[in-house]
Parts: C-alpha cells; sequence; structure tokens
C-alpha cells in the first residue's frame, strides 16, 4: 500500500473530524447571533408590525426618522447619557476611595470587605427591587430618614416623579458598580510592588506625591481598561430599571436598552424598535472601538 495514500487518508479523517466538531457551533453562531443580528438590521428599514411579522414593506429611513423626532426618545437618550456619565463617574471615584481606605490594617478588615462585595453578588433586578421598597413614598426608609433629619417635612413619591425617577435609579446602580469598582482596585493595588513605596519613603516623598507618582502610575492600564469595559456592560443593562421602575412613570427613567426591551414585549412596531437596536448597537460598537484602541494604546506603551 502507498505511504503517501495513507498519509493523505490520515489527514482527510482529520479535516473531516475537525470540521464535524467545528459545525455545530459554527451552524448555532449563525442561526442565533448573526441571522437575528442581520435580520434585525434589516428590519429597521422595514415597516413591520408584530401582529403580522409576515406582511413586511420597505420603509427606508421612516423609523429613524420616527425616533429623531420623537419627544420620548430624546428623553431616553438623555437617561442614557446620565446613565453612562454620572454612574461611571460616581462608581470609579467611590469605588476607588473605597478601595484605598480597605487597604489600611484595622480590626474586621476582612468584615468590610465582605459586606463591600455584597452589592455586586446580586442580580440587577433584585437590587432593583430593594431599592423601589427604600424610596417607596409610604413605607420607604430613604423618607424616613430625610424626615428625621429634617431635611423634608414630608414623604416624597421619588419614583412616581418624573423628573427624579431616573436619578432615583442612578444612586441604586452606583451602590451596585461602586463595589465592582473597590473589588477591581484593590486587586489591583495589591499588584503594586511594596519596595517602590518603601523607595519613596527614604527619598522623603509625602503620601499624595506617592499616589500620584507611584500608585496611578501603576494601576492606571487596568483602571482604564475597567472603565471601558464598565460602560460598555452598562450600556446593555436594563434589569435594575425593570425591577424598580419599570422605565416609569411614562417612561422617564428609560434608558435606550430598557426601552427596548419593554417595547419588545409589550411594543407592536418592530420597525421602530429595531431602529432602536440598531442605534444602541452603533453606540455599543463605538464604546469597542474606543476599548480596542486603548487596549492596543496601553499594551504598547507597557512594552
Amino acid at each position: 500500500m502507498n505511504p503517501n495514500k495513507k498519509l493523505i487518508s490520515r489527514k482527510t479523517k482529520d479535516t473531516i473530524f475537525i470540521i464535524s466538531f467545528l459545525a455545530i457551533p459554527v451552524f448555532l453562531l449563525l442561526v442565533f447571533l448573526y441571522y437575528p443580528s442581520i435580520d434585525g438590521i434589516i428590519m429597521s428599514f422595514q415597516d413591520v408590525k408584530a401582529y403580522d411579522m409576515y406582511n413586511k414593506s420597505f420603509a427606508g429611513f421612516e423609523n429613524y426618522e420616527k425616533l429623531f423626532n420623537s419627544s420620548i426618545n430624546g428623553v431616553i437618550w438623555k437617561n442614557t447619557f446620565l446613565w453612562l456619565v454620572v454612574c461611571l463617574s460616581a462608581e470609579f471615584v467611590m469605588g476607588f476611595g473605597l478601595a484605598l481606605l480597605l487597604q489600611a490594617d484595622f480590626p474586621g478588615r476582612k468584615v468590610y470587605e465582605a459586606v463591600v462585595f455584597v452589592p455586586w453578588a446580586l442580580s440587577g433586578f433584585v437590587v432593583g427591587v430593594i431599592w423601589k421598597w427604600m424610596f417607596n413614598g409610604n413605607t420607604g426608609v430613604i423618607n424616613d430618614i430625610l424626615m428625621r433629619l429634617g431635611i423634608i417635612e414630608k414623604q416624597v413619591g421619588f419614583l412616581s416623579n418624573p423628573n427624579a425617577a431616573i436619578y432615583c435609579v442612578i444612586v441604586a446602580k452606583v451602590w451596585t458598580g461602586m463595589a465592582f469598582f473597590s473589588i477591581v482596585t484593590m486587586a489591583a493595588l495589591r499588584t503594586v510592588p511594596k519596595d517602590m513605596y518603601e523607595a519613596a519613603d527614604i527619598d522623603g516623598a509625602n503620601g499624595i506625591q506617592k499616589f500620584f507618582y507611584i500608585t496611578i502610575p501603576s494601576i492606571k492600564t487596568l483602571l482604564l481598561l475597567t472603565i471601558m469595559m464598565r460602560a460598555i456592560a452598562m450600556m446593555n443593562s436594563p434589569d435594575l430599571i425593570f425591577g424598580m421602575t419599570g422605565g416609569g412613570p411614562a417612561g422617564r427613567s428609560h434608558t435606550v436598552s430598557s426601552y427596548i426591551m419593554t417595547e419588545v414585549v409589550h411594543g407592536t412596531d418592530y420597525g421602530l424598535i429595531s431602529a432602536s437596536s440598531v442605534l444602541l448597537w452603533l453606540a455599543t460598537m463605538a464604546f469597542a472601538i474606543v476599548y480596542l484602541i486603548t487596549t492596543k494604546a496601553t499594551k504598547g506603551s507597557d512594552s
């Protein structure tokens, strides 16, 4: 028997074996990821109603025009901007500060660390329900505390106020995200070599100088990447809003992701919903591109 034929036959069998294993996951990716994505982009340019999904007609940019001309759309995107900027800033500052405090040795430090980690261990929906009870206009603990401090004279319906609901949701989100940044920052701080601080002490550096010339430069790469990853995740996290306000009152606490999820369940204009999803996808892609550029830049600076 020709050894070359035997070798070719074995290579062919190995190739078929590998392809057979790859075929199933590739097929599942095409069916459950890429096909819905492409179909959603196409649907954003069509007039599609939930009660008549098979009767589609080309609508051009009509769905996008409706979105940009809709008053609620402006509120939703404003909320999304606040959701990202305010939450990220507060989460980072408070989480970073808490991580620095927990670096010191004091009795019961491990217990405090465990308490800090609790919010991050809870699901977003559960966090939303907890804070919904706390902000309750009749029996909520927030009202009780503010009245005891003399800040308010009577109970306030925070979540029923169209102008206050989104800020209440942001407070709950910061409480959760602060724990995330504390965990990441604490892990990053423990990677900074102690001999760098000892050398700085010998040179007479004070705490502020050590913070800005040793601590920040040593962990800035990880912090920057964490912020970008957190921003991408927050763009697509409607669970806390559903648990706390459901997007109300009158849709005033919706972000883009929660609005899309609500419309998918209760709405009928799937073309309009698809157009909203495409805009959210483009915004997420922008953050992803910035993340990749940042990752490449930081890797280049570290090498």
